[in-house]
Parts: structure tokens; C-alpha cells; sequence
């Protein structure tokens, strides 16, 4: 995975790039904390006012790659899934405006990182989703319930279908839908580097205050329940059965019991 950062001749609009060699453009824990680590550069550099997130001209990213997550033990996992949601956080809350420049698959934790963007920008051909479920693994509710409510968020998350472009902009999903990405992503671009940085950056916090997403320490009010769920859906039977029917190609066969309802919420 190569993951590059460029800047525009005035330094006012930032490209952050990540590609591979794989199909899907996979997400593996080196990939996040670099992606990490230049999002954080981002945020030291203050003559950056709009920031470009994108995969490859085809794949912006198919998400976490499961052959890569069965080779991770405890430890390995917990890291990867508290760098992705801190990588997550720390986009949304960047006091610049961001946009995902969308082409083909965008997938699962792909999905979050486009959904903590300000804008979402994708060609006609894009694919986008959260289907976790489909595989036996928690899919995390936040950010797109705050986008489609939650009977949509639901129909959504539960079936785990992947939306087009066209439908994804129906929902509010997505910004802009065009048949050139690369024109449409310039025009954007500009346009949003004319805003006024500190008007911008004192309304997105703002807006953010309505949705409970903090800048300082950057998150959300139940990352820290998302992600202990994420652990508990990897290590579970049903992810198992669900990673090793998506690798093999057939139905998965779910046969564990409904989890025991908490003590709170007992009769």
C-alpha cells in the first residue's frame, strides 16, 4: 500500500491518496496509521483548507481485507480497530473542509472513513455500504444513522446492501453523483478553498456540537461501545462462519444463539 500526501501550488488543497496492489484496495493496519499520521500533518498545516480523501481511479477501498484480519491475534486487532476509529474521528473533526472522491467500491470501514468527511463526491459507477452483518460482524451505526435516520439506518445496516450512487444521493449519503470525476472534484475543490477559514471552522463545530462529536479529545459518544463490539463480533462464531463464507464464495449458516438481553434491561 503506498498512501501520499500532495498539495495544490498554494498549499490550499491537500490530496491524501491511498493504493494498492490488491482489487479492492484493502485497508490493513499499516495503511490506517499512515493514513493517520498524514491527516495529522494535515491538521499542523494551516494554510491546508480543504482536504481530498481517495482511493485509486477505480476502487476507493473494498475495506478491511478478511484474510489480513484472521492472522491478527487480541492485541493486533484491538490496535487496528482503535487506530481506524481514532483515524475516523480525527478526519471528521479536521477545522478544514474535507471530501471523499469516490470511484467504484466503497466499503465497510472505507465507508466511515468517506461518512467522517464533510463531503462525499462519487462517480456514477460507486458502490457504498456498511454490510458487516452479511459476515457476522457488528456494523457501526453512528455516523450513517445521523445521515438517514433510523428506520433507513436500519433496512440499511441489517441488510447490509450496497448502495449506487444515484440511491446513496437520494439519502443524503453522497454529495454529488458525475460522470467526470476528476473535473467535478477540481470545481469542488476551489470552490470550497474560497470559504472563509475561520467562519468555516467555527461552524462545523457547531454543527458537530448537534451530533455529540467532540474535537478535544476528537470522537464520538459511543466509540469506545462501538469498538469493544467490534472485538466482541471478531472473536465470535458468527464472523467466523461469515469471513469463511465470503472467502469460499457461498452462503454463510448462522447457527448461534441470541445473546443473553443485558441485566438493565431484564424484567
Amino acid at each position: 500500500m503506498t498512501v501520499t500526501l500532495e498539495r495544490s501550488n498554494d498549499g490550499q488543497v491537500a490530496t491524501l491518496r491511498f493504493a494498492s496492489e490488491h482489487p479492492l484496495n484493502v485497508l490493513t493496519t499499516a495503511t490506517l496509521e499512515e493514513l493517520l499520521a498524514r491527516v495529522r500533518e494535515v491538521a499542523a498545516d494551516r494554510a491546508v483548507r480543504v482536504l481530498l480523501v481517495t482511493g485509486t481511479d477505480t476502487v476507493f477501498t473494498g475495506g478491511a481485507d478478511l484474510v489480513d484480519l484472521s492472522a491478527l491475534d487480541d492485541d493486533a486487532y484491538r490496535h487496528y480497530i482503535a487506530t481506524e476509529y481514532r483515524l475516523f474521528a480525527e478526519v471528521e473533526v479536521l477545522p478544514l473542509v474535507t471530501v471523499a472522491v469516490i470511484a467504484g467500491p466503497c466499503v465497510g470501514n472505507g465507508a466511515e472513513l468517506a461518512l467522517a468527511c464533510d463531503f462525499r463526491i462519487c462517480a456514477a459507477d460507486a458502490r457504498i455500504g456498511l454490510p458487516e452483518m452479511r459476515v457476522g460482524f457488528v456494523a457501526p451505526a453512528q455516523r450513517l444513522t445521523a445521515y438517514v435516520g433510523l428506520g433507513k439506518a436500519k433496512e440499511l445496516l441489517y441488510g447490509g446492501r450496497l448502495l449506487s450512487g444515484a440511491e446513496a444521493h437520494a439519502l443524503g449519503l453522497v454529495t454529488t453523483v458525475t460522470d467526470d470525476l476528476a473535473a467535478e472534484t477540481e470545481r469542488a475543490a476551489r470552490r470550497f478553498a474560497g470559504y472563509a477559514p475561520t467562519a468555516l471552522t467555527i461552524t462545523k463545530r457547531g454543527v458537530h456540537r448537534c451530533y455529540g462529536i467532540d474535537a478535544d479529545p476528537p470522537g464520538r459518544a459511543f466509540d469506545a461501545a462501538e469498538q469493544e463490539a467490534a472485538f466482541t463480533t471478531f472473536r465470535g462464531p458468527d464472523y467466523a462462519e461469515g469471513a469463511a463464507a465470503a472467502l469460499e464464495g457461498r452462503r454463510p449458516v448462522f447457527t448461534s444463539p441470541r445473546p443473553e438481553q443485558p441485566e438493565a434491561h431484564r424484567a
